[in-house]
């Protein structure tokens, strides 16, 4: 079986520092890299002028990244920041033989964006970072913890025995390793400084990590033996790894590169935070709550961090998150069907719960407006009107509907495509068979059975999709046919006499005992309603309420004429006929 072949997914905004590792550590276990860069579409910040330039050049990147994909079907593909993992999602979708994506999240606070990704796969540093990807909206299944990813003479470093390397550096006290390549000539004189000024600096180790800074290494040959500090300085050389590990506190800035260094050989970090470094603050802060660094503003507060820094306890070494990133790709590109259709799976039974509440809600609705026939239940769980109130209208049915039509085009090409490789190797076995090679051909056989029960697998699964197809055809008719149900709105009492289509409700016959009531309980009260046997043109108790003096003796006057007019009315009916 060749080797499995995989495509990095590079941009401006992956880090050199997840990037590199990565990258040799898949390398190095014998699996084929292609490498593709997207350049701006993945970099820049959060701003208006950053998003419409992202948005633009993910256009092209898109395109890109479907024709290579295309052209050179890879077993999967690997990305380091969120914007390149959204167009690599995107054309991996629009391709017919897609690979899975796996997303390597290097930082200590992954950022919010991940979760918009479609990755197969997330790769996390610690238990930490894993949370702030679940919070997210990543769904916990696809996150992989592997721990710190950095360089791998440092995670080797962080296998040793920090006590035997001390005695084969010849190293007493307590150790702290000082970072001061980079920082230029006159910082490293005024850390040096600092550090002289440190109580109890005489049972301290300083070890200085120069690396190819001239400048620095002068400094400090000149000014150490003055400050009377009892220093070591070293550059590139083959120990250094096993010189951090041998530390047991980091005096640097917070880079990348220091931080996967700090994590993998178990080391603790006095963070020097300046405007050197970018969002130094906030790296500091993630470190800070894994118990791995103690903050310094400023070279004054450096003497203060040590101290704290040396009196806490030691967190353990990482595991290398390189190497375990390869063993995962390894086994994704290796199973590259298989994950391919774990994903494919649970977005159709997704779209499959969707199809099955549309249909109840279709049928719940035709049944409100159905003929009565039998005897029906109309109570209970069984009622059709509350599932009724939950139907989608037409348009969201028409969208589900070519969801759903897209899903049997694709399966339609994985079963086709399954059904090419098992024929494939079933002939690949029959020629080894023939050359005799019987173990290659028996390897084959097997590969060629699996092939060949993974297409009648999708052929059940594309019978289920057609039938969910026509059963979303046949509730897209019946939503078009059958109206949704209506409640009425209720009548108000302010409601005029033409708001309301419907005739007003009968209201019994009045005998004279209720009208004689109905006076006696509005005698006395301003604006009563007349009775309903009043003539329209008798006066009204408010209108007669014009004098304050006269109001009782008028409203007495209003009574009598109207009971003199309710009993002229009433001895004017005409008698009933006898039967």
């Amino acid at each position: 079986m060749a080797d499995p072949q995989v495509l990095i997914v590079t941009s401006a905004g992956a880090p050199p520092s997840a990037v590199v590792p990565v990258l040799a550590a898949i390398e190095a276990a014998g699996i084929r890299v292609r490498a593709i860069d997207l350049g701006g579409a993945g970099g820049g910040g959060g701003g208006v002028a950053d998003r419409v330039r992202r948005a633009l050049l993910g256009e092209g990147a898109e395109r890109r990244l479907r024709r290579e994909l295309e052209a050179s079907p890879p077993d999967a593909a690997i990305v380091f920041d969120p914007h390149a993992a959204l167009a690599l999602t995107v054309a991996r979708d629009q391709v017919q033989n897609p690979a899975p994506v796996i997303a390597v999240v290097g930082e200590l606070d992954p950022a919010a964006g991940w979760a918009q990704t479609d990755a197969d796969r997330f790769i996390a540093v610690d238990e930490v970072a894993a949370v702030a990807l679940a919070d997210a909206g990543v769904e916990g299944e696809r996150i992989l913890v592997v721990g710190a990813i950095g360089e791998r003479a440092f995670a080797e470093a962080g296998t040793q025995d920090r006590t035997s390397l001390r005695s084969r550096f010849k190293l007493s006290g307590k150790v702290a390793l000082v970072e001061v390549a980079g920082l230029g000539a006159e910082v490293t004189g005024q850390l040096s400084l600092q550090l002289s000024l440190l109580d109890g600096g005489d049972a301290i180790t300083f070890l200085f990590d120069a690396a190819g800074d001239i400048e620095a290494a002068a400094v400090l040959r000149r000014q150490v033996p003055t400050l009377g500090l009892r220093a070591k300085l070293f550059g590139t050389t083959a120990d250094a790894a096993l010189l951090w590990r041998a530390a047991d506190v980091i005096v640097a800035r917070p880079r990348p590169e220091v931080i996967s260094r700090v994590m993998l050989i178990g080391g603790r970090l006095v963070s020097i935070v300046d405007d050197h470094v970018a969002n130094s603050g906030k790296l500091t802060t993630a470190l800070e709550a894994r118990r791995r660094a103690i903050p310094a503003k400023g070279l004054l507060m450096l003497a203060s961090a040590l101290d704290q820094a040396f009196g806490g306890s030691h967190v353990g070494p990482t595991d290398d998150g390189a190497d375990h990133v390869a063993d995962i790709v390894a086994v994704v590109a290796g199973d590259k069907r298989g994950v391919i259709d774990e994903r494919r799976a649970a977005a159709q039974a997704a779209t499959r719960d969707r199809v099955r509440a549309a249909s109840v809600a279709a049928h719940a609705a035709a049944a409100t407006t159905a003929m009565p026939g039998e005897l029906e239940d109309l109570g209970g769980d069984s009622a059709p009107a509350d599932r009724a109130d939950n139907l989608p209208d037409k348009a969201e049915l028409e969208r589900l509907r070519a969801e759903v039509a897209r899903r049997v085009a694709e399966m339609t090409k994985s079963m086709a495509a399954a059904r090419d490789a098992s024929t494939d190797l079933a002939n690949k076995a029959k020629a080894a068979a023939a050359r005799g090679a019987m173990d290659e051909a028996a390897q084959l056989d097997r590969r060629a059975d699996a092939e060949r029960a993974k297409m009648h697998a999708m052929l059940g699964e594309l019978a289920t999709l057609e039938t969910e197809l026509k059963d979303l055809e046949r509730t897209i008719k019946q939503v078009a046919d059958a109206p949704r149900p209506q409640n009425p709105k209720p009548r108000t009492e302010s409601a005029g006499a033409g708001t309301d289509d419907r005739p007003p409700p009968r209201s019994r016959p009045t005998s004279l005992d209720d009208e004689l009531a109905q006076l006696k309980r509005n005698a006395g009260q301003p604006g009563a309603a007349k009775p309903q046997g009043a003539k329209a043109g008798a006066p009204s108790s408010s209108q007669s309420g014009q004098g304050s003096g006269k109001t009782s003796r008028r409203e007495e006057k209003t009574v009598d004429a109207e009971l003199e007019a309710l009993k002229k009315k009433m001895s004017q009916s005409p008698a009933k006929k006898k039967p």
